[in-house]
Formats: structure tokens, C-alpha cells, sequence
């Protein structure tokens, strides 16, 4: 198969939850001839800092805010004010069942325009601090069994190392990624996409069944399956 088209998500998959990019990775994915798309929960203005330079579609917000790689804006669909509401009652919820201790009570919810998301640690917490709280999806499955989210226009996936990204609904990163091959007439079968929460309520699982999938484990684990499958 010859794949003209590579996408990622970004924590846990190219870097660390919103870390830089190391020299080795970006130099990795700098040589390479396919196109890349990175798609992930955070918002833009994170993304370039994390790929620090490197030429990418930037799909920020599970890809409700996309922008191409000459800086084009593509679209950016924006989640309503009474969505909001809808929300940040839940988050309320999900909050009053957690007892840890977290680094800042003011870094827990990011209102980032197409998307709300909570940190159940905090989103500039030290990122290995935020994998070992809770790295393997375990306390976030918990809360939303416990407090299962309803709504007939937005939906709630888990993502990062701490996150809960609502966005709306439908509007995942599946769909951003069948909408961006729409619009730019690629073949479908000429792209793949890498990344580590393809499990069931994963924010990457939306994208299985659209394009071929590679699970990762990390961004040295995601520069070996790269190299398989390119046969590089």
C-alpha cells in the first residue's frame, strides 16, 4: 500500500501530554514525503508549540478547528452557549465525585471554542504526573459510568492523559478526518492514521472504520509502526 497521507494524534502518540516535540521525533517526521495531519482534543495555539515548527494540518479540537498547512483556516464550528451550560452542569457532577488533590483548581476546565475540556489533575500539570494519575483511562471510565453524560447535541470522549473533551456531537475526530479526505479528494486507502486511545470511549476510536488504524503506545513505539508500515 502506498500511503500519500499520515495522521496522529498529538499526547501520547508524537509527544507526551502537552509537551514540545523532541528533536529526534520532529526530525523523524520532517523526512518524511506524506502529508501529515495532526488531530487532537487540544486547541491550536497548543499544537504549535508542541510541534514546534513542523509542518503539519493542524486539526485542533478533534478537528473542529482545522487549518492547513499554509495556514488557511478550513473551518472552525463552535459549540452554542446553552451547550455550555449543558456542560459545565455535568462537569459539576463529575467534579463532585472526585476527592484528589490537584496542583491548581483553576486549571481544570478549558473552554476552547469548538470543545470544553475538563482535567480531572490539571492541564498544565507536569505531564508525568498526569499519566501515572491516571495515564491508563481507569478514573475517567469510572466517572462517566457513574455520571453518564446525556445530551442530544454534544457527546463526551476521553482524551489526553486527564481529559474529558465534550464537543459536539457527531463532530469527532472520525468525522474531521473523512471531512478533510472529502475536501481535499484523497483516497481514502491512501491514508492512516496512529494513535493511543483507540480502545472502546477512546477519542482516537471514532477514527476506526474511516481510515486504516495503528495503535501506539508512545512516540517511540509510533516512530516503529511509521517505519513497518512504509517500510522505511
Amino acid at each position: 500500500m502506498a500511503y500519500k497521507h499520515l495522521f496522529f494524534d498529538m499526547d501520547g502518540t508524537i509527544t507526551p501530554s502537552r509537551s514540545k516535540i523532541s528533536s529526534e521525533i520532529k526530525a523523524f517526521l520532517t523526512n518524511l514525503e506524506q502529508s501529515i495531519g495532526v488531530i487532537s482534543g487540544s486547541h491550536n495555539r497548543q499544537m504549535e508549540f508542541q510541534v514546534d515548527g513542523l509542518k503539519i494540518i493542524k486539526m485542533g479540537q478533534n478537528g473542529n478547528h482545522t487549518i492547513d498547512i499554509d495556514g488557511t483556516e478550513l473551518w472552525f464550528d463552535k459549540i452554542e452557549e446553552s451547550e455550555k451550560a449543558e456542560i459545565l452542569d455535568h462537569i459539576k457532577k463529575v467534579w463532585a465525585l472526585c476527592d484528589q488533590n490537584v496542583p491548581d483548581k483553576a486549571d481544570l476546565i478549558e473552554d476552547r471554542g469548538s470543545q470544553i475540556s475538563l482535567s480531572i489533575y490539571g492541564h498544565h500539570a507536569d505531564p508525568e504526573a498526569k499519566k501515572a494519575f491516571d495515564g491508563d483511562f481507569v478514573k475517567r471510565k469510572a466517572l462517566l459510568e457513574a455520571v453518564p453524560f446525556e445530551s442530544e447535541t454534544i457527546e463526551v470522549r476521553l482524551g489526553g492523559s486527564t481529559c474529558l473533551d465534550y464537543f459536539k456531537k457527531g463532530k469527532n475526530k472520525g468525522y474531521n478526518i473523512a471531512r478533510l479526505i472529502s475536501h481535499k479528494g484523497w483516497k481514502r486507502e491512501e491514508c492512516i492514521f496512529f494513535g493511543d486511545a483507540l480502545f472502546p470511549g477512546g477519542n482516537d476510536e471514532t477514527v476506526v472504520g474511516v481510515i486504516e488504524t495503528i495503535s501506539v503506545a508512545n512516540s517511540e513505539d509510533m516512530v516503529q509502526k511509521v517505519k513497518n508500515k512504509l517500510r522505511i
